[in-house]
């Protein structure tokens, strides 16, 4: 006899597909925001453990032939159960601002416009300030040039360079080619 989770009062569950085939299981959500797995051969029904990715969304990680898919949970149960009013309603909030609740009441469909007005409502709730200028920059426009100077006389290796100045080699890798900080010129 197979085993199976119980289901909570009023949940439903939907199929999620994938871009690729799944190895053992195929995954549902929930409409209280749960996701199961059920093994394709024994039909054992198992709950997937969700995490918070680093902006709070919970995730469930997913075996996939040739490797590993994520899920978002709010996203999928907002596909397999919350109708959008429109095509134009895009995007996916949680109206409370918890993003660890992802039952159908606690999502709801959105356009950009709404959308923006939540992140700055968003922004306001929880103190977060926007980076100013491009963000932490770790060189100064003086430094900048030195190293300018230093890849141009091609004595010293850009690991040396990137060690001595506190950035990685790709920093400097981009300077070189102007991606970053082209508009400094190398020092005298």
């Amino acid at each position: 006899m197979p085993l199976t989770i119980e289901n909570l009062p009023s949940e439903e569950w939907s199929l999620v597909s994938f871009p690729k085939p799944t190895r053992r299981n195929i995954y549902f959500v929930s409409s209280l925001g749960r996701v199961k797995s059920v093994n394709k051969n024994t039909q054992d029904e198992r709950l997937i453990k969700t995490r918070a990715d680093h902006r709070g969304f919970q995730t469930a990680s997913i075996k996939l032939d040739g490797g590993f898919s994520a899920i978002y949970v709010h996203k999928e149960v907002a596909l397999a159960f919350i109708e959008p009013p429109s095509e134009d309603h895009k995007y996916v909030i949680h109206p409370h601002h918890k993003r660890d609740r992802n039952s159908t009441k606690d999502l709801k469909w959105v356009t950009e416009e709404e959308w923006k007005l939540y992140v700055k409502e968003r922004k306001k709730i929880y103190g977060f300030k926007t980076p100013k200028g491009g963000g932490n920059k770790k060189l100064t426009e003086a430094q900048v040039a030195l190293i300018k100077r230093a890849l141009i006389n091609g004595k010293t290796r850009k690991k040396m360079i990137a060690k001595r100045f506190g950035v990685s080699s790709t920093q400097i890798k981009r300077i070189e080619r102007e991606e970053n900080w082209a508009h400094i010129k190398p020092a005298d």
